[in-house]
């Protein structure tokens, strides 16, 4: 998320003086072209960052900035977690401040308001891949939900066909294409779809969380659990145009996307889980996706295509 990334950028840079552009790259899991127009974006917005050539050069601030950050609100500190992932804020109930909350961490960092922002990075956590699930639009559920995660509130649920309620010390909500709680019940961390629960309460009853557990790390740690108890189809593409917007948007349980070439063609790679539903997801992208691999799904493609150029002929 860009907003929170232009935030560890400044924080870099004000904890160790200079900063090359390959170490940001790989440090924030960006291109070098990508750092660049971040430094753009800082100097834009009035951030004193500038670049030295040599054995020693970088990226810097200037050495009289420091800053000191007061005041954020509920939905400034989750739109710096989230940064502004389309319809996330929304979907939680609250307004979307725009780029203010960005200025204002552009401007002033404090202790304070680190810690307000760890609050919000441990309970809310936006995931580009899927697990199989189309996005979908936001459930009542969240709107309680978020307000009793961020209070660290007991919940009690009726989920899916089940008749009975369930008590749940709720950790954290996950959007992967669809929106996730992670809830503690009894002694064990469980995942719920948020669209199959049918009715919450929200208590006045407080929990302690477990200590050092983080949203992340515990999400990416679930995704390889479900991984390898689920088949995998790697689909390895190259896209343009209208096919690299759709390509945003299918079905895929993870997905790769990188920069666009002198040409406009950008590489994917998808995990479709099997060839069946890769061919699906082709026809869906269009004429602007060339099928790199795995060559039976390229043949199959090129099948497709002369099928459909025989009947329209």
């Amino acid at each position: 998320m860009r907003a929170e990334r232009l935030l560890r950028i400044v924080m870099l840079l004000q904890t160790r003086g200079r900063v090359t552009a390959a170490e940001l790259a790989r440090e924030l899991e960006i291109s070098t072209r990508t750092v660049k127009r971040d430094m753009e974006a800082l100097s834009s917005a009035g951030i004193p960052v500038y670049a030295t050539r040599g054995g020693a050069g970088g990226w810097r601030l200037v050495e009289s900035y420091r800053t000191s950050l007061t005041g954020l609100t509920t939905s400034e500190a989750l739109s710096i977690v989230v940064g502004h992932t389309h319809g996330v804020l929304a979907d939680l109930g609250l307004d979307d401040p725009g780029d203010g909350p960005i200025l204002k961490v552009l401007e002033t960092i404090a202790p304070s308001a680190r810690a307000r922002i760890d609050h919000a990075r441990e309970r809310i956590h936006v995931n580009d891949g899927s697990w199989g699930d189309q996005a979908k639009p936001p459930d009542p559920a969240l709107v309680q939900l978020q307000k009793a995660i961020w209070d660290d509130r007991v919940v009690r649920i009726r989920y899916g066909t089940s008749p009975t309620s369930v008590r749940l010390q709720p950790y954290g909500l996950v959007r992967q294409g669809t929106w996730y709680l992670v809830a503690r019940r009894g002694s064990e961390l469980r995942t719920y779809r948020v669209s199959r629960i049918h009715q919450l309460e929200s208590t006045e009853e407080t929990f302690a969380r477990e200590a050092g557990f983080d949203l992340a790390s515990h999400w990416q740690e679930a995704g390889r659990s479900f991984a390898a108890s689920h088949p995998r189809y790697l689909v390895e593409l190259r896209l343009r145009g209208d096919a690299l917007i759709r390509a945003r948007w299918v079905w895929a349980r993870e997905r790769a996307i990188g920069e666009p070439d002198a040409d406009g063609w950008v590489r994917a790679t998808f995990d479709l889980q099997d060839a069946e539903n890769a061919q699906t997801v082709i026809r869906q992208l269009g004429a602007q996706t060339v099928v790199e691999a795995p060559d039976e799904l390229r043949q199959a493609t090129i099948a497709y295509a002369r099928g459909v150029l025989d009947v329209n002929g």
